[in-house]
């Protein structure tokens, strides 16, 4: 549903044909966070996945609908603690570090 309204907190509404209230009200009490937070969220767990598959944060960035890789970047390294390029690394076994989660969940 996330990917389908383009990460989208207005689109996300018409596709579920709620108002943008409602759906905000509805986040919350599930999520405890605004929309465009959860759709954040989602966006950059997918994007974990697709590092993995795709082997490129360029093109996982434009995936996603980020404008610039930095903003991707930036935003990856907030949610998970380590760069794109630095997640990769560790996925394939050459860092020695374990990223860390900057939301305060444990893995």
């Amino acid at each position: 549903m996330a990917e389908r309204s383009s990460y989208s907190a207005a689109l996300l509404s018409k596709e579920l044909n709620v108002s943008p209230r409602q759906l905000r009200r509805r986040t919350h009490a599930n999520f405890q966070s605004s929309p465009q937070d959860w759709l954040n969220e989602q966006r950059l767990v997918q994007a974990s996945k697709m590092l993995k598959k795709l082997r490129s944060v360029k093109i996982v960035a434009f995936e996603l609908g980020f404008k610039q890789v930095s903003h991707f970047s930036r935003e990856f390294k907030l949610r998970y603690g380590i760069t794109p390029t630095a997640f990769l690394n560790w996925t394939d076994g050459q860092l020695d570090i374990c990223p860390k989660r900057t939301d305060g969940r444990a893995r």
